[in-house]
């Protein structure tokens, strides 16, 4: 495989995982099971208010996609498991862990320390709607990464 199938494969696997995560947040938020905006309180975490907080978030969480898809198709590649199902369901596996991570951090760590009132409380609903977002976008980008064959 050239570099270019590669980078092209990890920004694919980014850019569709960072997708099925938004509609994962979208559906939970939409059906009112938790306040799931994750862009906005990622964003304003960083530019302490709302104004700018959707633009901010947006750009560091569509690199942040692109930089742990990178991560999860390295370590794919360094178990040997490039090929479908074996990528998806790995992908699947490291997503829900890396979403239990973000979750313990959301609860212990972010959300008492956000400067916006809305996102300062982070209960069982925010943390399992992270399991289940990140879970989603480990999944696509094992998808991907199987599709391709890397």
């Amino acid at each position: 495989m050239n570099s270019m199938t590669f980078v092209t494969t990890v920004v694919a696997a980014g850019a569709l995982g960072l997708v099925a995560m938004e509609i994962v947040f979208w559906l939970i938020g939409r059906l009112g099971w938790a306040k799931a905006d994750m862009i906005l309180a990622l964003g304003s975490l960083i530019t302490k208010s709302r104004e700018n907080g959707f633009r901010v978030g947006m750009v560091i969480h569509a690199a942040s996609a692109v930089v742990f898809a990178l991560l999860y198709t390295l370590g794919l590649m360094a178990i040997g498991y490039t090929t479908l199902p074996n990528s998806l369901m790995v992908g699947l596996g490291v997503g829900v862990l890396h979403g239990l991570i973000v979750s313990l951090m959301l609860v212990w760590v972010i959300a008492g320390q956000h400067p916006l009132e809305e996102f300062k409380e982070a209960d069982l609903a925010i943390g399992l709607s992270h399991v289940v977002a990140h879970a989603a976008f480990g999944a696509v980008v094992g998808l991907v990464v199987g599709v391709v064959g890397i």
